[in-house]
């Protein structure tokens, strides 16, 4: 059975990639991450998300009741207040953010990091934003930073991966740059047809 790329959907919040479910860095403001239950307030941000903007994210994984392989997710800046932890903060005012992008360590490198990316970009381009962010992860940087130390619990995003889909830096930090893609208008965005077709090519692992 091949895993497929599918979005983020209410009535299948149980098959989100196990640790974005339980994070909520990206959607608590920091002084009360550490005094709630995560889980809890993540399903409740989804469920309030969705209910407004109909798509937050992407899953890739085999749609039978068993949890994602990997998950990305994305929002609006003011949706995503546990950014002010990061170094290279804030989000700038007319940009999305893509938050945070959790994935099995075994899958890494093998393009779903690409997959769900491009999905992403796809999305906040129909949805008319100029441009999205997105804080990366250096992952050869010997700089100690007590955020970076926690990246595979709260979903950092490699800044390599970031690249090749055509980030750039644009606020510079050895462990954690802030990238930033200029995005075209929706009217040279590319069929229903077209992008159905990409996304069955690119999620088919």
């Amino acid at each position: 059975m091949q895993a497929s790329l599918f979005p983020i959907a209410q009535e299948a919040l149980d098959f989100l990639h196990p640790q974005a479910r339980k994070s909520a860095f990206w959607e608590l403001a920091p002084a009360v991450s550490a005094k709630v239950d995560p889980s809890f307030e993540k399903e409740a941000w989804l469920s309030t998300t969705l209910l407004e903007f109909e798509s937050c994210g992407f899953n890739i994984g085999y749609r039978n009741g068993t949890p994602a392989l990997a998950s990305v997710i994305f929002c609006e800046p003011d949706a995503a207040p546990g950014a002010q932890a990061l170094p290279t903060a804030p989000i700038s005012s007319d940009a999305a953010i893509i938050s945070s992008l959790f994935i099995d360590e075994v899958f890494r490198g093998i393009g779903m990091e690409s997959a769900l990316l491009d999905a992403s970009l796809m999305e906040l381009i129909r949805r008319d934003y100029p441009a999205v962010e997105a804080f990366g992860y250096r992952a050869d940087s010997t700089h100690p930073d007590p955020i970076a130390s926690r990246r595979l619990e709260i979903g950092l995003i490699d800044v390599e991966a970031l690249e090749s889909a055509g980030f750039e830096v644009i606020a510079d930090h050895p462990v954690l740059p802030r990238l930033r893609m200029e995005l075209p208008p929706a009217t040279v965005l590319m069929t229903a047809k077209d992008a159905q077709r990409l996304l069955q090519e690119i999620g088919a692992f």
